[in-house]
């Protein structure tokens, strides 16, 4: 500590606080006041190499520690007596005034901070320093409470055999879920080509039932031992409320909706994915993350993720199917006999941080792979229209390329499936259309006197025509 003493004693024994001293104290011992915007600020603490944001009290309880270790009872009572005004928001304004750190990954690179070393990720390799040896402070909150040490083999960890199981045991969907993995864990944030990593189940039930358990919110646990993740609950966002996003700070890395209904919507999301994030708390001001600092987003659900399904919609979203491969009788743990990260010993721990490394190592080289959909295509037509409807649509009683009677396909749909007696023309058509934008086809109608015809135009088909 700062031997320093910013008080004086009367000859009668009186102490009496020098508050220019205690401010000075105060800012020699690390603490000052970091703006956030032209009108408000947040108090940190910088230690050699790190910062840590701290509230008021931190500064209290570091000057009752230094007064108590120097053995003085007299500054100290004097202190408590005058606290609240000594450490007020109108003192604390005189700390020194520091910028706000930004320890942020570039583009090229990406930084993991342990509690032994430093390893900083390229293109080509990751290597280790002392953190001492690293230009610059970084957040304390960034450092990971585990050592990590050169790999000696190159054993695969439990962590990298699930996230196989999770592709499918499929290489190329392995290698895109590798790069998804690498893309949130890389602290850069692109705004131009900001997506939000969607994780829904291969095989999707739309009986109304939720078929959990297949690993996915595991996956994103996982990123969470690595960055500062928040996790929402998904069932219970509340989009209205003004303090919907109070637990996201400055230092969040990865936002996580959990589990999100089937009534949830990525438009919802769109201004947080790609312009920034407005942060409101009880009883203190707005604050604003730039879409450049901006943590990344990932969803969780046993459902289709809808959106308003246009252009805009699909460049704000990467999103792959997770493989059936774990449920509700077949957990992780039965496979590998342990809970991950409550059973690991420092070895499996070291396999599991050296493979997130080579995620982002996979990212830095390739980009953003998404993974060709397995199931996604159709299930997404079937979220919009049913599953008998695209049943139906897969007889091929339906020709294309050629004008079709309305009524006389509804006829055929409702005898095949009677439960549909009551379905209406106006229905069937909206289905058609969305059958024609699912599966690249162009719809086209008429009507002559009283009969209606629809036409399901190929892409093709449409080039031949202008050819023609």
């Amino acid at each position: 500590m700062i031997n320093k003493t910013f008080w004086d004693v009367d000859k009668k024994g009186s102490v009496k606080i020098i508050q220019s001293k205690l401010i000075e104290f105060i800012s020699n011992s690390g603490f000052a006041k970091a703006e956030t915007s032209n009108t408000t600020y947040v108090l940190v603490k910088e230690s050699t190499n790190t910062v840590k944001e701290v509230a008021d009290h931190a500064i209290t309880d570091y000057v009752k520690t230094y007064l108590k270790k120097r053995n003085e009872p007299d500054v100290y009572e004097a202190f408590i007596k005058g606290s609240s005004g000594y450490i007020s928001k109108q003192k604390l304004r005189f700390l020194n005034s520091v910028q706000i750190l930004n320890d942020r990954d570039n583009n090229k690179t990406s930084w993991f901070h342990f509690s032994n070393l430093s390893w900083q990720v390229d293109e080509k390799s990751f290597s280790s320093r002392l953190r001492d040896d690293i230009e610059g402070k970084i957040w304390e909150s960034k450092i990971i409470p585990h050592d990590c040490f050169l790999a000696t083999n190159d054993d695969e960890g439990q962590f990298h055999k699930f996230c196989f199981n999770l592709s499918g045991q499929d290489e190329k969907r392995f290698l895109s879920l590798k790069t998804i993995i690498g893309y949130l864990l890389h602290r850069n944030q692109d705004p131009a080509n900001a997506k939000a990593i969607i994780f829904v189940d291969e095989n999707i039930s739309f009986d109304g039932t939720a078929n959990g358990g297949t690993g996915k919110s595991l996956l994103v646990s996982a990123i969470g031992k690595c960055r500062e993740l928040v996790v929402m609950d998904g069932k219970n966002m509340k989009n209205k409320s003004w303090f919907k996003n109070q637990r996201i700070n400055r230092t969040s890395d990865v936002v996580f909706y959990d589990d999100v209904g089937n009534d949830f919507s990525l438009e919802t999301l769109y201004s947080m994915i790609t312009t920034g994030i407005p942060i409101e708390k009880k009883y203190k001001d707005e604050e604003y993350i730039k879409p450049e600092n901006a943590p990344k987003i990932c969803i969780s659900s046993n459902y289709i993720v809808n959106g308003t399904g246009g252009s805009t919609d699909i460049r704000r979203r990467c999103e792959f199917e997770v493989a059936n491969h774990y449920n509700e009788n077949y957990t992780p743990q039965d496979e590998f006999d342990c809970y991950f990260f409550i059973d690991w010993d420092m070895y499996e721990w070291n396999r599991f941080f050296h493979f997130m490394m080579h995620c982002v190592q996979m990212y830095l080289n390739h980009g953003l792979i998404q993974a060709k959909p397995i199931n996604l295509k159709t299930n997404k037509l079937i979220n919009v229209t049913s599953e008998e409807f695209v049943a139906f649509m897969d007889l091929g009683l339906v020709e294309f390329n050629t004008w079709i009677s309305k009524k006389d396909v509804l006829t055929l749909f409702t005898k095949e499936y009677v439960q549909y007696n009551n379905l209406s023309s106006h229905q069937m058509t909206k289905w058609m259309k969305e059958y024609a934008k699912h599966s690249g086809l162009i719809y086209e109608d008429r009507k002559s006197g009283e009969k209606f015809d629809f036409y399901l135009k190929s892409i093709g088909k449409e080039a031949k025509d202008e050819e023609e």
